[in-house]
């Protein structure tokens, strides 16, 4: 028998205020404030005393794969503006001493001296909410957006795989910036 519809509730903390309006979700907490836009998805999502209920009519696959991502979504916005996220980093070197400069200011992080190379290498900081810094040799990520903090993590990484003719082989050649802890 195929599924008529799909819903599910997620509770809610008390300091929290939820604001929803026309499918654009609002959360804001003690952290920050975070929105996110469902617009182009087919749910419904109302707001009730301490929880949220999101519900779909004519489930198949992909419908029931989007209504389950929207409840994946916002619990990962109430867990932002309540307590945040930290993605730690490594900075790994066997021979050229790496830097890893971040300003957050401009929004930027300059990797210096990877394998030896004069190019400075200069990945974006996603996200308004999202900072970077240096202790020793780890580089910690924090923001409320899990989104933005993955994403920063992953384009440091990504920056410092070799490519091309220079492509070497990555058991024996590690140096970069690697994610080793959420």
């Amino acid at each position: 028998m195929k599924q008529l519809y799909i819903e599910r509730d997620i509770g809610l903390p008390e300091n929290l205020k939820i604001n929803i309006k026309n499918k654009v979700v609002t959360i804001e907490g003690p952290k920050g404030t975070l929105s996110k836009n469902f617009e182009d998805i087919d749910v419904q999502i109302k707001k009730m005393r301490n929880k949220i209920n999101i519900k779909a009519f004519y489930i198949n696959k992909k419908r029931k794969a989007k209504t389950l991502a929207i409840v994946g979504y916002i619990n990962n916005m109430i867990v932002g503006v309540t307590e945040g996220y930290t993605y730690k980093s490594k900075i790994i070197y066997s021979h050229f001493p790496i830097t890893v400069e971040p300003d957050n200011k401009n929004k930027l992080v300059t990797i210096k001296n990877l394998y030896g190379g004069r190019k400075n290498i200069i990945v974006p900081i996603v996200g308004d909410d999202t900072s970077v810094k240096v202790q020793k040799d780890d580089v910690i990520i924090e923001g409320i957006d899990k989104e933005a903090v993955g994403q920063t993590t992953a384009n440091m990484q990504e920056a410092c795989r070799l490519r091309g003719k220079r492509k070497k082989d990555p058991e024996t050649f590690m140096d970069g910036v690697w994610q080793w802890d959420k």
